[in-house]
């Protein structure tokens, strides 16, 4: 087995890891913050790479500027349906799971009316190569991990180190008694969803000129999604990062020796922690 064999799917695994982890954070933020288990969070992934195609291809925007208006306009979506859909529902466990799935189909069908079925391929932001170690790196999948670890930071800053990630946190750890310390949760919850929104946003954002665009690819970052914060623990930051990395990797290698099966990972992955530690490798027990 060649070094290159070796050396490439860790790296490809790496860059897709980091941009994994800002949809599963974004799915943990709004899981935590709101105790609503999104299952449309997908579609946002989705409407971020879809707004990044067009606003590329028609108006031809600057790729920085085009992730920007991905992050705002995504999130001002997401806060516009957790108003209609969620808020409604809130503090109802299957209520909101049979909406989530419902805004799920909406938002897929109506991708699917509006841009059509046939995948859409985005023009690359860099077209060159970097070679190291004897490995191709294109410089787009470069340009994708640098921008998904800065964001990552980024997040990290506003959850652990501002007065809205503490209030963030308050609400998360009790609801009740943030409110009674003058936080108003209601606005809280709503500015998390919207941020959770925004990061699926800006990662379909970051991938739509690695992969091709179309209404269906949410329902698999979803799944990624979910396997990132079980492994990772719920609720826990520093556990998505870990979890997203590793199921990167994993399915990188996954791709390269085994092929369409590598899709399974994900679900063994969900399984083996919910049997051998179900709190995660971040997570504690509630």
């Amino acid at each position: 087995m060649s070094l290159v064999t070796v050396l490439q799917p860790l790296i490809y695994g790496l860059q897709a890891g980091l941009t994994y982890t800002l949809v599963a954070l974004g799915l943990t933020i709004i899981l935590s913050i709101m105790n609503v288990f999104n299952l449309a969070h997908g579609e946002f992934y989705m409407l971020g790479a879809f707004t990044a195609f067009y606003l590329t291809s028609l108006l031809n925007l600057n790729y920085a500027v085009t992730l920007v208006l991905c992050m705002l306009i995504v999130g001002v979506i997401g806060i516009c349906l957790e108003r209609v859909f969620f808020r409604p529902t809130r503090g109802e466990t299957v209520p909101t799971v049979i909406v989530a799935i419902g805004l799920m189909w909406i938002l897929q069908t109506l991708a699917l009316v509006i841009f059509g079925g046939q995948p859409k391929g985005m023009k690359e932001i860099l077209p060159g190569v970097v070679t190291i170690l004897h490995v191709n790196i294109s410089d787009s999948r470069i340009l994708a991990g640098l921008i998904s670890l800065l964001l990552v930071g980024v997040v990290y800053l506003i959850v652990y180190k501002t007065q809205l990630g503490r209030a963030m946190q308050a609400v998360a750890q009790d609801r009740d008694a943030a409110a009674l310390q003058g936080i108003k949760v209601r606005k809280i919850g709503t500015i998390g969803f919207g941020l959770g929104c925004a990061l699926a946003g800006v990662a379909g954002g970051i991938m739509a000129p690695i992969f091709f665009v179309e209404p269906t690819m949410g329902a698999n970052m979803l799944v990624k999604s979910i396997a990132i914060i079980v492994l990772g623990g719920l609720g826990s930051i520093p556990g998505a990062v870990i979890g997203g990395l590793i199921l990167g990797v994993v399915e990188s290698y996954g791709n390269t020796f085994l092929g369409y099966s590598s899709v399974t990972f994900p679900f063994i992955i969900i399984i083996l922690v919910l049997i051998f530690k179900r709190t995660g490798l971040m997570g504690t027990k509630a």
